[in-house]
């Protein structure tokens, strides 16, 4: 009797950590099942994990809108941590935007070291290179576009990685 419930306990613990990690698994992206050009892709997602003695992750990644009518990314939401807010440059300084950012038709919004980040912060569980974070990007008019960006080490080189393209709506 007594093993059952050791087993029963390890299964459970087991259940719970898979659970605090939910972040770090990929889901699939879904798109509109659109013929034609993605309206927004997506390309070069990354994530470093904190740098101690910090608890905030920082995403990068490129946004392209193949449109000839400018876009604006209204909301960045992510299940690695509580918070996720959008860093851009402004004048020289790094400033979270909380109203969101344009991305003009035919061009792109550049998030790389010294330029831009989506900061995450209030992690649900520890991020390790290997493990992936999904990022849900909302645009006003291109709906919703899930990516999914890869855990990279601290000092490691950033990836080039497949364009993620469409959106949910």
């Amino acid at each position: 009797m007594r093993r059952g419930g050791i087993v029963v306990g390890v299964a459970l613990a087991a259940i719970g950590a898979a659970g605090m990690i939910r972040a770090s698994i990929p889901q699939s992206i879904a798109t509109t099942g659109s013929t034609g050009a993605d309206p927004i892709v997506v390309s070069g997602a990354y994530v470093r994990p904190p740098a101690p003695p910090t608890q905030l992750a920082a995403a990068y990644f490129t946004v392209y809108n193949t449109t000839g009518v400018d876009d604006r990314l209204t909301s960045v939401v992510t299940g690695a941590g509580a918070t996720a807010v959008l860093h851009t440059l402004i004048g020289g300084v790094m400033t979270a935007v909380s109203g969101g950012v344009t991305i003009p038709a035919h061009g792109s919004l550049v998030l790389s070291t010294g330029s831009g980040h989506v900061m995450i912060s209030d992690l649900f569980g520890p991020l390790k290179p290997g493990q992936s974070v999904n990022i849900d990007l909302t645009f006003q008019n291109a709906g919703q576009i899930t990516v999914t960006a890869p855990v990279i080490a601290l000092g490691a080189t950033a990836p080039t990685g497949a364009a993620t393209t469409g959106a949910t709506k």
